[in-house]
């Protein structure tokens, strides 16, 4: 705990709810005979896409110590320039606040959350130095009863929850501890892990301080959600097998009526979500859909603690916050932890197989109807993740490929080849500790063929043709095969509606494809989506036609499909669009519905046994 001032203080105070507004004054105690120069991030560690967050940054200005007013110039889009000093100097400004992310900062009537990398200006040649954050409460009435949510170090006499004094080693530590503010549950657990002890008389124990917080107001089940959160976060515990990195550590949840997001951090999560998905005590007997995918959410941003806060690409170690860093290895990242987010659900028995096997079945189904898996490999979408995945339009269904999706099943494939080839005495497991013994622990960086040396070299198995045709090409991959030999078979059929996610057999299915996503217009319907090799891309329909008729019935959101599906196969069928305030007639030939939509079935519970455990 910090007890004396820092050289370099933020004050921070949510100066207006309804004008979204954050004042910041930074106290600069480093004299300068060259001035300081003054920046804020382009983008967020963990958020691949420049966003530019001084754009936010409303007014700034500086004084001396006595007051006086000191001028400031601006470098660039986020750099500003302080005068020579020989002393202290303070510097205000105000940031605009109304970005609800997980990303940014958002502040209203209930609570405001913010990031460092959106909020406090760093001093480029100060970085390494430590800092002092008072966190002011806001003067506001209806904020009287206010509490801080943050992981930032404790400061003088600050309590966890109060406003007051933290502090951070550095301007990097800084960032990487989100700050919410305002009315919030906690819901408190621990996981007590064994660990090695120096003596072998006795044995020791890890035990790391939970909370979950939720703001933005709820009527969940608490007990529960803190139950499955415990066995969660102590399946990853075992799984990296060594002391945790953390001893206290936050997921802060912003919860509203249909937002989805998350973010991790070095001893917390910033999550988004839908109140309405968490679960009631009258769905005690069952396990909500809802519900699953935030503990795979929580799952998955907590296993981020090791494999991307900790263990990460050696071009993301030291990146610069203000351009771009590039890696081909996001794959590895953000697909390795797709894989296990859903798997750790069914292997901590918060699940149980069937519901995993549904999930996964899910997951093979967006594979499966992405045509961009035929364009773009796993390692190009991984470095072009800046300008394409995280910049996605209509055509992206048809041009990339995901590599969280497309990660997610390289794992799948990896985790049972290293099974077979070692007569199951070695998993993906065994190459997720090595990452953290041999690069995050060590705060080594991975070089872009870790998982090929992993693999080849310290495993010893014969995989390298599989890992070069799953990650330089796009070659499918031998998923149906593989979870044969493991007692699943793979069944396709044809989608139910739009809004089948698959994992699922289905009584009834669509006997025709249309090919085209739309969204209800004043008359028929709007195209926002056109896939590749369907009627609808065959016949030229494009994004942005206003669809009004199939032959002379006029069509709607609610009955097009309805009326698509009633014509047979190989029918010609007239649709009559507007198209540039034009009327366009489109010829389309109506072709046998695409087997997309996957879901998976047991066939060998014993095979199973040697990748999914046995159900309690």
């Amino acid at each position: 705990m910090l007890q004396h001032s820092a050289d370099i203080h933020y004050t921070l105070n949510v100066s207006s709810l309804a004008g979204h507004m954050l004042d910041v004054s930074l106290q600069i105690n480093m004299p300068s005979s060259d001035g300081h120069e003054l920046t804020l991030p382009a983008w967020i560690p963990g958020s691949y896409m420049i966003r530019d967050f001084a754009k936010n940054i409303v007014e700034i200005s500086a004084q001396d110590a006595q007051g006086q007013a000191l001028s400031i110039h601006k470098l660039d889009k986020q750099t500003w320039k302080l005068p020579a000093n020989s002393g202290p100097i303070t510097v205000n400004y105000s940031v605009y606040a109304f970005d609800l992310s997980v990303r940014s900062a958002y502040v209203f009537d209930d609570f405001a959350f913010f990031n460092g990398t959106s909020t406090f200006l760093a001093i480029k040649e100060h970085r390494e130095a430590p800092v002092l954050v008072t966190l002011i409460r806001p003067e506001q009435a209806q904020c009287k009863h206010w509490r801080v949510a943050t992981t930032l170090p404790l400061a003088r006499a600050t309590e966890h929850h109060d406003f007051g004094d933290y502090c951070a080693d550095n301007y990097n530590d800084l960032i990487d501890h989100p700050i919410l503010m305002g009315n919030y549950d906690i819901v408190p657990f621990d996981v007590v892990t064994p660990v090695a002890s120096t003596s072998s008389q006795q044995s020791a124990e890890h035990i790391c301080h939970f909370e979950l917080i939720l703001a933005g107001g709820h009527r969940s089940d608490t007990q529960r959600m803190a139950a499955d959160l415990r066995k969660l976060c102590a399946h990853h515990f075992t799984l990296f097998g060594d002391t945790p990195p953390v001893e206290r550590y936050l997921f802060i949840t912003m919860l509203t009526g249909k937002d989805f997001g998350g973010l991790e951090h070095m001893s917390s999560t910033a999550l988004l979500y839908s109140r309405d998905d968490l679960p009631s005590t009258a769905q005690a007997d069952h396990m909500p859909d809802g519900y699953r995918t935030f503990l795979s959410l929580c799952s998955h941003e907590f296993l981020h603690t090791w494999h991307v806060k900790r263990t990460k690409p050696a071009a993301l170690q030291a990146s610069n916050l203000s351009y771009e860093a590039y890696t081909p290895q996001l794959w590895i990242y953000e697909g390795f932890t797709s894989y296990y987010d859903d798997l750790s659900l069914t292997r901590s028995h918060v699940t149980n197989n069937e519901s995993y096997l549904e999930v996964l079945g899910q997951t093979l189904t967006r594979l499966e109807r992405n045509a961009g898996r035929f364009k773009q490999t796993v390692t190009a979408s991984s470095f072009d993740a800046w300008t394409k995945f995280y910049q996605q339009d209509a055509s992206a269904i048809n041009n990339i490929v995901s590599y969280y999706v497309k990660g997610a099943v390289i794992a799948l494939c990896l985790d049972l080849h290293i099974r077979a080839a070692s007569q199951h005495t070695k998993s993906l497991d065994d190459v997720m500790r090595y990452l953290w013994q041999h690069h995050g622990k060590m705060n080594i960086g991975t070089p872009d063929d870790i998982i090929q040396h992993i693999v080849l070299n310290e495993m010893g198995l014969p995989l390298a043709a599989f890992l070069q045709d799953a990650l330089h090409t796009i070659k499918e991959l031998p998923v149906s095969h593989l979870l044969h030999d493991f007692g699943v078979t793979l069944h396709k059929r044809p989608r139910i509606d739009a809004s089948d996610a698959g994992g699922k057999p289905a009584p009834r299915v669509q006997k025709t494809q249309f090919g085209a996503a739309f969204k209800a217009a004043d008359t028929g319907v709007l195209v926002t989506q056109v896939s590749e090799n369907t009627p609808a891309y065959n016949a030229g329909l494009q994004v942005g036609d206003q669809l009004i008729s199939f032959d002379d019935w006029q069509v709607s959101a609610a009955n097009l499909l309805t009326i698509y599906n009633q014509y047979a196969a190989k029918s010609n069928v007239t649709l009559t669009a507007l198209r540039h305030q034009r009327l366009k007639q489109i010829d389309l030939t109506v072709e046998n519905a695409s087997l997309d939509t996957i879901y998976l079935t047991i066939s060998d519970a014993q095979k199973l046994k040697n990748w999914l455990p046995v159900s309690k």
